[in-house]
C-alpha cells in the first residue's frame, strides 16, 4: 500500500511539473523560439500569426503565464542544444521574451478593457500593422516594437545551431495551409476568370480598386445581376425583416438579427430580383449577408487564405456580414491593392485597419495610402477612399463634376456648396436602408443620413472651388475625414487575396465590371 501511495505521489508530481499549456501555446513558442536559433527574421511574423490562429481558431484568450511557461521550457531545450550559451544569455533571453508575452497578452487586455478574443485579435492584427489610431495603441506600438528590438539585439549576439529540420514543417507550425475542399477545383478556374474581367475593366479605365469593390460586390451576393441593380437612393424604400437586438460592445455600433427571412427576401434590393443561384454558389437567399456593426470576412493567418464572407468573423453577432472597414478591405485586397508598403496581402488582415486608421494614414501604417490635392481641374477620383472616425467608403463613380463646382459662379460661392449637388456614387457596408449592408448609393442621398461623413465631404468641395476659382493646388487636412488614394506604385502591388465562392460569377458578361 505504501508503495502505491509512493507511486501515485510521483505521477501527481510529474503531471504537476510536466506541461500544463495546450499543444497550441506549445507550436508558438516552438515557432518562436527555433526561428531564434536560426534567425530568419520571421519571429515577429511567426508570433503574431500564432497569436492570431489560436484566437481565430480557440475563441478564448491564451494565458500569458502558460505561453512564458512554455517559452521557458523552449528556452531551456535550446541552450541545452547550444552549451556556449552562457546563463546570463540564457537569463537575458528568458527575460525579453517574458516582457513581450507581457505586453502582448497582458497590457493590451488592460488598456483596452479586452473581454473577448475577437476583440483581442483585432486589437493584436492593429498593432502588428503598424495603427496608431487611439493614444493606447500609439504607446503600444513603441511598447512592442521595443521588445522586438531589445529581443533581436540580444539574438545577434548570440552564437546557436540552427536545427536541420524546416521551421515552417516542424511540429508546431501554427500556419494553416488548408483550404475548403468545395473551393479547391472552382476557385482555379475562378482565376482565370478574374483576369480576364480585370483586363475587360482596367482597358474601359475603371481603376483597379473599383474594380475590387464590384468584384467584392457580385460575390457577396453571389450574382451578376448584383452588379445592374441601381445605386440606391431616397427613392428605395427601407428593408424589412431586420431588428435590432442591442448595442454593441463598445457602446456605439448596434446588433442586427433577421426577424423575417422572408421580408428580408422580398424587399432587400440585392436579393429580391434572384431566385435562383449556380451549383457552386452559396444561396445568399436563404442566409443573407447583412450590416454587422464589427463583422470581419472570415480567414486563417494563412498566406495562401481566402477571404471568406460566408463564415462568421470578428466581433459582430451571428448573421453574415460586414462592416465598412472589413468591406474596404477585401475590396482593396482581392485586387492586389497593397494598404502597407512591403506588407504581404493576407486575408487575414482584414481585421487589422479600421475606419479611424484611414483618416491619418500616414500615421497607421497605411504606407500605399496618400491624401487627396485637388486641383484647378482634378479632385475626387473613383477607387478614391473616404473616411471618418466610424465609417469609411470608396468612391465607386463620379460625374463630369463630382462637387457640383458649377453651382460657384464666384468664390463667395464656394461656401455654399451643399451635397445635393454631389455627383458621385460610394460603395460601402452599412446601416443604410434600416441596414442593407453592402451596396451602393448616391452620395447626395447618402450623406444626408451621415452627418461627420456631409460636413467633411462638403469642406472638401469647398477647397476643391478654392482650387478652381484661386488656380491654386490644396490638400486638405481637416482633422475630422480624409480622402486617400492608393499610390499605385509597383510596391503598393501584391499578388491577390482570392474570394471564397467567387467561382459562382466566372459568367459575368464581360461589360459587368465596367460600368
Amino acid at each position: 500500500m505504501r508503495k502505491l501511495i509512493l507511486s501515485m505521489s510521483a505521477s501527481v508530481l510529474l503531471v504537476a511539473c510536466g506541461q500544463q499549456y495546450p499543444a497550441a501555446i506549445d507550436g508558438m513558442a516552438s515557432q518562436t523560439v527555433s526561428d531564434i536559433a536560426c534567425k530568419n527574421q520571421q519571429l515577429e511574423e511567426k508570433l503574431y500569426d500564432g497569436l492570431k490562429s489560436y484566437l481565430i481558431e480557440q475563441k478564448s484568450i491564451p494565458s500569458a503565464m502558460d505561453l512564458k511557461s512554455a517559452m521557458k521550457s523552449q528556452v531551456d531545450k535550446l541552450a541545452q542544444e547550444n552549451p556556449r550559451m552562457t546563463p546570463e544569455q540564457i537569463s537575458r533571453l528568458q527575460t525579453e521574451l517574458d516582457s513581450l508575452v507581457e505586453s502582448l497578452l497582458s497590457e493590451t487586455i488592460q488598456g483596452e478593457r479586452i473581454e473577448t478574443s475577437d476583440q483581442l485579435l483585432g486589437l493584436l492584427s492593429a498593432i502588428d500593422v503598424g495603427d496608431r489610431s487611439t493614444t493606447f495603441r500609439s504607446y503600444m506600438q513603441d511598447r512592442v516594437r521595443g521588445n522586438f528590438d531589445k529581443l533581436s539585439t540580444t539574438i545577434k549576439a548570440m552564437d546557436l545551431n540552427c536545427p536541420s529540420t524546416d521551421s515552417n514543417t516542424a511540429a508546431g507550425s501554427t500556419e494553416d495551409t488548408s483550404s475548403p475542399s468545395e473551393n479547391l477545383v472552382p476557385e482555379v478556374q475562378a482565376n482565370a476568370d478574374y483576369e480576364y474581367h480585370k483586363k475587360a475593366a482596367v482597358e474601359a479605365g475603371v481603376p483597379l480598386a473599383v474594380f475590387g469593390e464590384r468584384w467584392a460586390l457580385a460575390t457577396a451576393y453571389q450574382s451578376c445581376n448584383s452588379l445592374e441593380v441601381p445605386a440606391l437612393d431616397d427613392s428605395v424604400a427601407d428593408i424589412k425583416g431586420i431588428a435590432i437586438t442591442g448595442t454593441h460592445s463598445d457602446g456605439v455600433g448596434s446588433k442586427r438579427m433577421i426577424a423575417s427571412l422572408a421580408q428580408v427576401q422580398a424587399t432587400h434590393p440585392y436579393l429580391k430580383e434572384v431566385t435562383e443561384y449556380g451549383s457552386s454558389c452559396f444561396n445568399v437567399r436563404k442566409n443573407p449577408l447583412i450590416y454587422d456593426y464589427g463583422g470581419k470576412p472570415y480567414a486563417t493567418t494563412s498566406s495562401s487564405s481566402p477571404i471568406d464572407l460566408f463564415k462568421n468573423g470578428g466581433d459582430g453577432t451571428s448573421v453574415l456580414g460586414i462592416d465598412c472597414s472589413g468591406y474596404v478591405y477585401t475590396s482593396m485586397a482581392t485586387a492586389g491593392l497593397r494598404l502597407k508598403q512591403g506588407r504581404a496581402l493576407k486575408a487575414s488582415d482584414s481585421w487589422a485597419w479600421g475606419s479611424t486608421s484611414y483618416v491619418e494614414p500616414q500615421n497607421n501604417g497605411l504606407t500605399c495610402l496618400s491624401k487627396i490635392t485637388v486641383t484647378p481641374s482634378v479632385n475626387i477620383k473613383a477607387g478614391d477612399i473616404v473616411a471618418v472616425r466610424g465609417h469609411v467608403v470608396l468612391i465607386d463613380r463620379v460625374g463630369a463634376d463630382p462637387f457640383g463646382l458649377a453651382r460657384a459662379q464666384t468664390v463667395a460661392d464656394c461656401s455654399k456648396l451643399t451635397v445635393d449637388g454631389f455627383d458621385f456614387t460610394v460603395a460601402q457596408s452599412s446601416p443604410s436602408k434600416e441596414g442593407v449592408g453592402i451596396n451602393r448609393s448616391l452620395a447626395k442621398d447618402y450623406l444626408p443620413t451621415s452627418e461627420k461623413m456631409q460636413a467633411g465631404l462638403t469642406k472638401y468641395a469647398y477647397y476643391a472651388c478654392l482650387a478652381k476659382f484661386n488656380a491654386k493646388n490644396y490638400t486638405p487636412s481637416i482633422g475630422t475625414l480624409s480622402v486617400v488614394r492608393h499610390k499605385g506604385t509597383s510596391a503598393c502591388m501584391d499578388k491577390r487575396v482570392v474570394l471564397a465562392r467567387e467561382s459562382c460569377i466566372q459568367s459575368c458578361p464581360k461589360t459587368a465590371f465596367t460600368h
